[in-house]
């Protein structure tokens, strides 16, 4: 027959401590389970006469918590499946006891709490904790991927070995500085046994005497990461506050996006670690100025902005977080515009952008880039419905006969408008060019530049600093020799 399962939480650890409520379901029980001995308690369980069985051989040591755990759920499932059964947890039945969560997954509302007090209720008493302040608990066995708030007072149960106390530490360390001050609890409620220290956060597994009963309790430190910029920039924008961020709109702060942007790819091809993590907070900053500004304006604020990204990251991998299949990165891009179309249809966007209808493959294409970029973006989107040439050995061709049609404009002295008309296609011809190679002619230009400014610069200084008194042979000549120097 199909039994139920009554979990009952033991306390903190003092017998005195076991609620009425848990005594008689206890006392009542036919067929007790303890997940574990190791609890104060258990003694006062034996003193009143009662037999029970514990999961303390499910605990294999070296075996992850998620194992431990779903070990013990499975036994559980068993028995309940044989008839009715009491399990008793430390505590309370809802606190960082992670068995409970998946028993009630397996079974529903075969389970029935029988609630206990928590270890939370003692340790409020012995640390002056209070939760109305902001309070996170954490199951010290279940630490990882846990994005903890740093100015919210933190308890982490379970930290009953240096080896779990190693792993709390450096996922806390993630989120609080090495030297903040935290507390360890032991035996929290249990009188003549409580023991309270601090030690700095990264002390916390050199203590040698953790036990099953120990907690960590982690005072509010100042906000840091993101929500910390974001904060500094709202008090930038106060009416008390930095009279030229509050003077800045939207449109003020575009050709700061475009600086910024900038510096960070500068930053980038020089390999140049430290100053690509300066210069992607200046870029930070102005989106967080922009999403500031809005939040005034009721319109949204940074989360709403984080929240709408991530939502389009999912809705535009479905290979990754839905059940379609892709064979590489070729069928993503494909996979990605194709999306993009069926969102703009079903916001009903319609109407052209730049002179290109929104119905056309070229659509979303932002011409405010540089010319190059546009340029490479418009011809990748063309070849998505195939209108392209097969190989690069055809473009090059293409290459030669518009640079050839430039030579006869040229020739001809057609004017400027035809010259432009014709470069216009070499550089078009080029871009494609770099395309099929799967080169990036931005980047190639950034880099022609920067060789060009090698070279120059190397050619005055052969020249001795100016080239005034140099003919066009002679600075050809230092020309070739500044190639053989500096590349």
């Amino acid at each position: 027959m199909m039994g139920k399962v009554t979990v009952v939480g033991l306390g903190p650890g003092d017998p005195g401590a076991i609620t009425r409520a848990a005594e008689t379901a206890l006392r009542g029980a036919s067929r007790l389970v303890l997940r574990t001995e190791i609890h104060p308690t258990v003694a006062e369980l034996r003193r009143w006469g009662l037999a029970f069985s514990t999961c303390d051989d499910c605990y294999v040591q070296g075996e992850a918590f998620e194992q431990v755990y779903a070990r013990i759920v499975e036994r559980l499932v068993d028995l309940a499946d044989q008839g009715d059964l009491v399990y008793a947890v430390p505590g309370h039945p809802l606190v960082a006891e992670t068995t409970v969560t998946m028993l009630r997954d397996r079974l529903g509302d075969r389970v029935v709490l029988v609630a206990g007090l928590s270890a939370l209720e003692a340790l409020y008493a012995c640390t002056g904790l209070d939760p109305n302040a902001g309070l996170q608990v954490v199951d010290g066995l279940a630490m990882e991927g846990r994005k903890l708030q740093p100015d919210w007072w933190t308890v982490v149960l379970q930290v009953h070995a240096q080896s779990v106390a190693s792993e709390v530490k450096l996922a806390l360390m993630d989120t609080w500085p090495d030297e903040h001050a935290v507390q360890v609890v032991q035996s929290a409620g249990i009188p003549g046994q409580e023991r309270v220290r601090t030690v700095p956060l990264h002390e916390l597994d050199h203590l040698e005497d953790l036990d099953h009963l120990t907690s960590i309790v982690i005072p509010p430190a100042p906000r840091r990461g993101i929500q910390r910029a974001v904060d500094v920039v709202a008090r930038l924008r106060a009416p008390d506050g930095c009279p030229w961020d509050r003077e800045q709109t939207p449109r003020t702060l575009t050709r700061h996006v475009l600086e910024e942007a900038h510096e960070v790819v500068e930053a980038i091809e020089r390999d140049d670690v430290d100053g690509i993590e300066e210069e992607l907070g200046d870029l930070f900053l102005q989106v967080a100025l922009q999403a500031q500004i809005f939040d005034e304006e009721g319109e949204f604020d940074l989360e709403d902005v984080c929240d709408r990204l991530a939502d389009k990251l999912i809705r535009r991998h479905p290979h990754v977080f839905g059940t379609t299949e892709v064979a590489g990165s070729e069928e993503v891009l494909v996979n990605w515009e194709v999306i993009k179309r069926q969102e703009k249809a079903e916001k009903g966007e319609s109407g052209d952008r730049d002179g290109i209808p929104s119905t056309s493959a070229l659509a979303g294409v932002v011409m405010s880039q540089s010319a190059l970029v546009v340029s490479e973006k418009l011809q990748g989107k063309a070849a998505k419905v195939r209108f392209d040439w097969k190989d690069p050995v055809r473009v090059l061709a293409k290459l030669q006969e518009e640079v050839g049609e430039l030579g006869e404009a040229l020739a001809d002295d057609l004017g400027t408008e035809a010259l432009t008309h014709e470069l216009g296609d070499v550089l078009t011809a080029t871009v494609n060019l770099a395309r099929q190679l799967k080169l990036d002619p931005e980047a190639a230009l950034r880099e022609a530049n920067r060789r060009f400014i090698r070279r120059f610069t190397e050619v005055e200084r052969l020249a001795g600093g100016s080239l005034d008194h140099l003919e066009l042979r002679q600075m050809e000549s230092l020309w070739q020799d500044a190639k053989r120097n500096v590349g």
